[in-house]
């Protein structure tokens, strides 16, 4: 799609083309900052504090009265399918919710620890939402941890309920916003801009190429264009074409309703266009419990949502958005009508103290996809869903990670549903949940092609049916945390973001605690936690097929042989097979080989045997001799340190690792610890982990 003007002029500040390695605010006149942020997202929060702790100047340019997106607005509870996906700023928040709710209701049995039950093929995966763990909160609760989180950092100013109007550029490069707050409009300068619409309103006006609906099905996405879907089977259905079109997501108003005891719920009166006729086919639900006796209303494809009608929204201009906000809340209200009238729900009513200000209805409407970005990279289905180009449940490496994040691929209608014979949700949805895994998000992703000094972490890069798993706020929060850090980094060099070394911007990243490579075993608090993710994201370490990586078990070997090889880049070199239990079909047969080559292997009490074997004997040796005899290598032996460090200090070339206890068997963590330092980049220090709560 081709970007479309704001609602307001833009100011199009005319001057030469900025070069690529220099970053100023000649042009631009007004408050002047590092890094703006412009957003109600998740993701504008997360941007706003990693930026923040990097120690730049920020300006947090929030559209509603309250920080952190969705979470603040009705969603209630976590978005993910592991705990051990998440990380960074969101991994923060639920600390404080747990927090929060052990001070505020010790005792009280909705957060009696229950575990949900596992039903995923890989046997871990399941929906990690349970309220004794920080997966459920109150919106009000949600928008105060973020308002602390943001307040703790004194370079951050926020300003609550502006309007975005335009865009200041500079050649290619975006170097402020118009903005209106309150009865003012005025523009505001930033050397980095960061775009967390949910839009992607700001890349659009700076003339960044988009795209908005669904793309054609394809050899890497099945599931893409139009589609029916069965979930109850697993199955596509009849009639599903896969043609592209315009279509995105239902979209609606996420209530929170309170069940009040002891008096009469405030019902509601009937609201303006109500026709019971919408809402036939809708359950008598309201989806996810949180504290206090409230619930998440949450109930679609019929019910709370309104699938089609909000097609134009992407790129609508102020006026229209507002029209079908009204629609869509109008529609939310009708549904807690139904519960209360046609279900006999008489004990539920809009909670009172949500939203005091707003009619207790949300600030925003919940957008699940607006614009995508084309960014330097493109996540499609196969990033997510493994089996399509991965190797087992692992979807391939992404050495540009930024976050990880852990949903199933989940669409939901673009279209109302009109045929009740058939056993779909509507035109558009499908929910992959067993063949989803946890995924990594690339740093080109968030950089979208032909504008500078922009990132895009919340519109970002991505398919329709990539960004149905991408667009979860635990995803969300880190993405935006990645962009501020990035975006503190460009200002501190004088470089644009797409010139950082992606290196640098991981190792910053792994400071900030925020997971870039996924393993079920590898805690955020574990000692090596950094070093383990950095040889990850380099492929010298690919963990085991059930995604674990084995932090404190012992190295083997075969281990040691295959890391020494990738992490010093030795030239392969295979002779001959020269051991009993490496046959050519071992994992680990080319690395070992390789090392025999290279006589690394006299660390490992294997000297060659050339020299036993004398000089030249004609009579023996003038024919075409095959080896005579194997050793046995021993691969699943624990490697020893003085092994170890033998080999890496031959290879380095200096007298790096010193052995200590020279029989003590190393663990994987120390092994990739030492790797780095070796190779002379150190582990990044993380900072601490928050005070409230300890890790679960």
């Amino acid at each position: 799609m081709s970007p479309v003007r704001p609602w307001s002029v833009v100011v199009w500040c005319l001057s030469l083309p900025v070069m690529a390695q220099n970053l100023t605010r000649a042009s631009c006149q007004g408050p002047a900052y590092d890094v703006l942020i412009a957003g109600g997202s998740s993701g504008a929060a997360g941007a706003a504090i990693g930026a923040g702790r990097m120690g730049v100047k920020v300006l947090l340019l929030e559209d509603t009265p309250v920080a952190g997106g969705m979470l603040a607005n009705g969603i209630s509870n976590i978005d993910s399918y592991s705990y051990e996906s998440l990380s960074g700023v969101f991994e923060e928040f639920r600390y404080a919710v747990r927090a929060h709710y052990q001070r505020e209701l010790p005792g009280d049995p909705f957060f009696q620890a229950r575990k949900t039950r596992v039903l995923h093929p890989d046997g871990r995966s399941r929906a990690a939402h349970e309220a004794s763990e920080g997966g459920r909160w109150e919106p009000r609760v949600a928008a105060q941890i973020f308002r602390k989180m943001i307040g703790a950092l004194p370079g951050v100013e926020v300003w609550y309920s502006v309007r975005f109007e335009g865009v200041v550029m500079e050649g290619k490069r975006i170097a402020g916003l118009r903005v209106k707050r309150g009865a003012e409009t005025l523009t505001v300068c930033g050397t980095v801009v960061v775009d967390a619409t949910h839009e992607g309103d700001i890349a659009a006006w700076a003339g960044a190429p988009y795209r908005v609906g669904r793309e054609a099905r394809s050899r890497l996405e099945p599931h893409a264009g139009q589609i029916y879907y069965f979930n109850g089977t697993g199955e596509i259905l009849p009639g599903s074409t896969g043609q592209a079109d315009a279509g995105i997501p239902s979209s609606g108003y996420r209530l929170t309703v309170q069940s009040v005891a002891g008096r009469k719920a405030k019902l509601l009166e009937r609201p303006a266009g109500y026709d019971a006729a919408e809402y036939r086919l809708a359950p008598c639900s309201v989806s996810t419990s949180v504290p206090n006796r409230k619930f998440e209303v949450n109930v679609n494809p019929v019910g709370s949502e309104l699938p089609g009608a909000n097609w134009g929204w992407p790129e609508a201009g102020l006026e229209d958005r507002q029209r079908l906000a009204a629609k869509y809340r109008q529609h939310a209200l009708g549904f807690l009508y139904h519960l209360q009238t046609a279900c006999g729900r008489t004990d539920l009513e809009l909670a009172q103290d949500e939203y005091a200000d707003n009619g207790n209805v949300p600030y925003r409407m919940f957008l699940r996809e607006g614009r995508r970005i084309e960014g330097r990279a493109m996540m499609s289905e196969a990033d997510v869903n493994p089996f399509l180009a991965g190797q087992g449940w692992r979807p391939p490496l992404r050495a540009d990670s930024i976050a990880v994040g852990h949903y199933p691929l989940d669409a939901k209608p673009v279209r109302a549903k009109t045929d009740d014979s058939q056993p779909d949700k509507g035109e558009g949805d499908f929910y992959l949940a067993n063949v989803s895994a946890p995924f990594q998000v690339p740093y080109g992703a968030i950089l979208p092609r032909e504008v500078e000094g922009l990132l895009v972490p919340v519109a970002l890069s991505a398919t329709h049916v990539a960004f149905s798993a991408v667009r979860m706020d635990p995803t969300w929060t880190v993405t935006g945390q990645a962009a501020g850090v990035a975006a503190a980094m460009s200002v501190r060099r004088g470089i644009p973001p797409a010139l950082l070394k992606v290196e640098e911007l991981q190792e910053q990243l792994l400071k900030q605690r925020i997971r870039l490579a996924f393993y079920w075993d590898l805690p955020l608090d574990h000692p090596d936690f950094a070093a383990l993710q950095t040889l990850s994201l380099r492929g010298w370490l690919e963990g085991y097929p059930d995604r674990t990586i084995k932090p404190d078990q012992p190295l083997t070997r075969g281990e040691a042989a295959a890391l020494l090889v990738r992490a010093f880049n030795v030239w392969p070199s295979i002779s001959d097979i020269h051991f009993s239990d490496i046959p050519t079909e071992h994992w680990a047969f080319r690395a070992v080989e390789t090392l025999h080559d290279h006589g690394l292997l006299t660390h490992f009490n294997l000297p060659p045997l050339w020299p036993a074997a004398g000089g030249y004997r004609p009579r023996e040796h003038w024919e075409f001799l095959k080896p005579k005899s194997q050793r046995p290598f021993d691969p699943a032996r624990p490697v020893q340190r003085a092994e170890w460090c033998g080999a890496i200090n031959q290879l380095a070339g200096r007298a790096a690792c010193t052995p200590g206890v020279a029989n003590r068997s190393i663990p994987r963590g120390e092994a990739a610890r030492e790797l780095l330092q070796y190779s002379g980049r150190s582990a990044a220090r993380s900072i601490p982990l928050p005070s409230e709560g300890a890790r679960p």
